[in-house]
């Protein structure tokens, strides 16, 4: 029914993404925090090595140069090193008080043939307000777009039925620090709520040399649909992997890859369709890839920055 395509959407848009922590731990000598994307362009007109447009889902990134004989003796505070990544939080090296975004694409397939459905792109733009030394509140938006795996225009419709893109005028999450050194996170405010639908899953990292560091984060969904909506039950599973070197050096960027299987309707209804994603942080509109910045200037000029303060998420919400 049109209610459960609804329902569904917003679950998938939900889950998807900014799901950036759920419960991040690790030993005491381990350096904790999940993150995605880094510079395309620099404003100076220089380019960094993952400077590239996405051309019908293909991956950004050319081959970065790394010296494996680098050392670093530097420990790093894992709530603090995620506030800056994840937000621009801090000063000095990975700090951006206007906020950062998080650009990337990949592709949609059916399972289980492989056969691609759309290309998928898109980004979240946010940044973050210190609440407190184990209190950090993110405000963010994102919007992401279905792409025709042939012609590269945007879709709209599939099949018959309409394609719309995702998007999340506003959200507002909180990430607390605790005393056993996990970080956790609740969805405050957002098109729908998360907070109690997510199971609380570890994050595990480790280091692969001294100058980078490998994440996991699982994310498992089981949502009951109520009886308005059509009935049945939301499934889907997603899983993200960062590497990061969290001393932020300029020519070594940050990147993701995430993976889901679930419902992603118009496409997909029965929890099958698979998404494969990549991408990085760029910390100014302007490094945005082309193509998404003409949209953005035509149809969504408010994404261009994150909201304002927690006032304009309130304000959003309540015209809902």
């Amino acid at each position: 029914t049109e209610a459960m395509v609804r329902f569904i959407s917003n679950m998938f848009a939900g889950s998807s993404i900014s799901v950036g922590v759920l419960l991040l731990t690790s030993g005491n000598n381990s350096k904790r925090f999940a993150q995605a994307f880094s510079p395309s362009a620099k404003p100076n007109g220089q380019t960094s090595p993952t400077a590239k447009s996405y051309n019908n889902g293909e991956s950004p990134f050319t081959n970065i140069s790394w010296d494996p004989q680098q050392t670093s003796t530097e420990t790093y505070d894992s709530f603090e090193t995620w506030g800056k990544m994840r937000l621009g939080l801090g000063s000095g090296p990975g700090s951006n008080s206007q906020g950062v975004f998080w650009v990337g694409g990949g592709s949609l397939y059916e399972a289980y043939s492989g056969k691609q459905l759309a290309i998928f792109e898109g980004f979240d733009i946010g940044k973050g307000v210190q609440l407190s030394n184990n209190h950090i509140r993110q405000l963010s938006r994102k919007i992401f777009w279905f792409r025709d795996p042939k012609t590269g225009e945007i879709m709209e419709e599939y099949n018959g039925k309409p394609v719309k893109p995702i998007i999340y005028d506003c959200q507002m999450i909180d990430y607390h620090y605790g005393e056993d050194e996990s970080i956790t996170y609740s969805v405050e405010a957002s098109l729908r709520l998360l907070k109690d639908a997510l199971p609380e899953m570890k994050i595990t990292s480790q280091m692969a040399g001294p100058n980078q560091m490998m994440i996991n984060i699982p994310v498992f969904l089981d949502v009951p649909i109520g009886d308005d909506k059509g009935g049945g039950r939301y499934q889907a599973w997603e899983f993200y992997d960062y590497n990061v070197d969290p001393s932020f050096p300029s020519d070594r960027p940050p990147t993701a890859v995430w993976c889901r299987q679930g419902s992603v309707p118009p496409f997909n209804m029965d929890s099958k369709a698979v998404l494969r994603f990549s991408g990085y942080r760029v910390d100014s509109f302007d490094e945005l890839p082309e193509r998404m910045k003409v949209e953005v200037e035509r149809a969504h000029p408010h994404f261009k920055s994150p909201p304002k303060d927690e006032n304009e998420v309130e304000r959003i919400y309540r015209k809902r």
